[in-house]
């Protein structure tokens, strides 16, 4: 019920929308993205934009971007990886809108930036008290349910990917990754930040590389695939043809459910930055998506073009059982689709080692969205306790870091289905809350979007953002990061009245 039609049309109709506000802007301006983000430096209260692009990307490069992508193609048919590119950049443009945001209605909390979707819907929506129950009620989903909940599918295939690969059991891999996890989000967002630069680009790269060495080894199938996919989206192929319906739903959810883009994760991180104007980590994260559309890419080709992936069709039963691998017989008799396909699809290029290889690029990605989640649920509580001391906030927060590794064990052990039902109950709930907030926020992001363009057009080497200018409350703290700009143009002005 809470992924049925209507949320697809919601996401997807307010992406198009936003889309046009920025004149398609989060796809066309990738060179003055790539820019921003090699330009700019951390501070004592914030991090660069390049640890926090990072910090963005953990978030969106997780398991659906592999797993998620064979579901995808099981219920969908090949055409769901054509839509779920298209629709991830799209929904760039909605990573745009709550990036932006979240760096709009920040606020300085215990020496550092805090924002999210709850400080947006607080102190951004135009009615006062039903913007504070959806911030409330988005800081508790945030502070419970990223954290602790949405971590299912991460630790399930992590050690899904060990057992088949290695032999090892959920029980020792699920132990030794919550451990590790503990280490890394015990040190803070400086600590998760400096971890995520030097992991994104590694496990990116590497993953890049495995899909190179599978597509050359069967290049002579590319062609064939390719049509393939694009028969099957556009309701041409003889076998996958009639399923465009499904093509088409699922390659939306399921890259809205890779991309994060409207659930509301990223704004978070987004504010922490330190920038001189929220458009620019709203273009900086919204750059993430390549990495996504990559990612997710690399994945589905892999599967396709070694004929490692099985299609249900309509009517229940299995319209094409791959024969890449023996495997697939196995995981259409029970039902199952996951990182097992990819594993088995880079095996047909190095056996057994090229299944290893995409067993620890999973952990890579799903590891770094589990240490990028908490800090999610950091932010939720610390909205949440902002009234309270910040002592006792601090030992809120370390509540959540010893909860966090022990719920990760759990979910490493239970059924695949159990922890994908989890935590899409939960996306489903954060994307409707989040994604209607950003329908009534359209003319604040719009506004700022159009600022900072024009000051680029009009020569300004670094926009900087003036709230009071553009009409836009609650957005104080703006007036401090920006004063010696804000006085200067007010000393200006003063000279031209003169």
């Amino acid at each position: 019920m809470l992924w049925a039609t209507p949320l697809i049309v919601l996401v997807f109709g307010t992406a198009i929308a936003y889309c046009f506000a920025m004149k398609f802007g989060n796809v066309t301006k990738a060179k003055l993205q790539w820019q921003l983000l090699t330009s700019g430096e951390g501070s004592a209260e914030g991090i660069s934009p390049f640890e926090t692009f990072c910090s963005v990307a953990a978030y969106r490069v997780a398991v659906g971007n592999i797993g998620g992508v064979m579901v995808a193609i099981m219920y969908g048919g090949p055409g769901a990886v054509f839509w779920m590119l298209v629709t991830a950049l799209v929904t760039s443009a909605i990573a745009y809108a709550e990036n932006s945001l979240g760096q709009i209605y920040k606020v300085r909390m215990d020496g550092q930036y805090r924002g999210g979707p709850y400080f947006y819907m607080e102190n951004g929506l135009p009615w006062k008290k039903i913007g504070k129950v959806f911030a409330v009620g988005f800081a508790l989903m945030a502070t419970i349910g990223v954290p602790l909940l949405v971590t299912g599918p991460s630790a399930n295939n992590i050690a899904m990917a060990f057992e088949n690969s290695f032999g090892i059991s959920p029980v020792v891999s699920g132990a030794v990754i919550a451990v590790l996890l503990f280490l890394v989000i015990s040190g803070g967002v400086r600590r998760i930040a400096k971890f995520s630069t030097i992991i994104v680009p590694f496990m990116t790269i590497g993953y890049l590389l495995v899909t190179i060495a599978v597509l050359v080894k069967n290049a002579s199938a590319i062609p064939g695939t390719i049509s393939m996919m694009f028969g099957s989206a556009f309701n041409t192929h003889a076998i996958f043809g009639g399923m465009i319906g499904g093509a088409f739903s699922y390659g939306v959810k399921r890259a809205v459910n890779s991309s994060g883009s409207g659930f509301g994760e990223t704004p978070s991180s987004a504010a922490a930055a330190e920038t001189a104007h929220p458009a620019t980590q709203g273009m900086v994260n919204a750059f993430s998506v390549y990495i996504d559309v990559a990612v997710c890419f690399c994945s589905g080709i892999m599967a396709l073009v070694t004929d490692c992936f099985n299609v249900l069709g309509p009517d229940g039963t299995f319209m094409h059982i791959g024969q890449g691998s023996q495997m697939m017989a196995t995981q259409a008799a029970s039902g199952t689709a996951g990182v097992v396909w990819v594993q088995e699809a880079a095996n047909t290029v190095i056996p057994g080692v090229g299944g290893a290889l995409v067993a620890i690029a999973l952990t890579c990605f799903a590891y770094s969205t589990c240490i990028a989640y908490y800090y999610e649920g950091e932010s939720g509580l610390a909205y949440l306790f902002r009234s309270f001391k910040q002592e006792t906030r601090g030992k809120l927060i370390w509540a959540i870091r010893i909860i966090m590794p022990i719920l990760f064990f759990v979910w490493a052990n239970i059924t695949a289905s159990t922890a994908w039902a989890i935590s899409e109950v939960m996306f489903g709930l954060m994307a409707w809350v989040n994604v209607g907030a950003l329908v009534f926020l359209f003319p604040t992001v719009k506004k700022v979007y159009d600022d900072y363009m024009k000051q680029r057009a009009d020569g300004v080497k670094e926009p900087y953002f003036n709230p009071q200018k553009l009409g836009i409350q609650n957005a104080d703290v703006w007036m401090e990061i920006n004063k010696d700009h804000i006085e200067e143009d007010e000393r200006v002005l003063e000279e031209k009245d003169a």
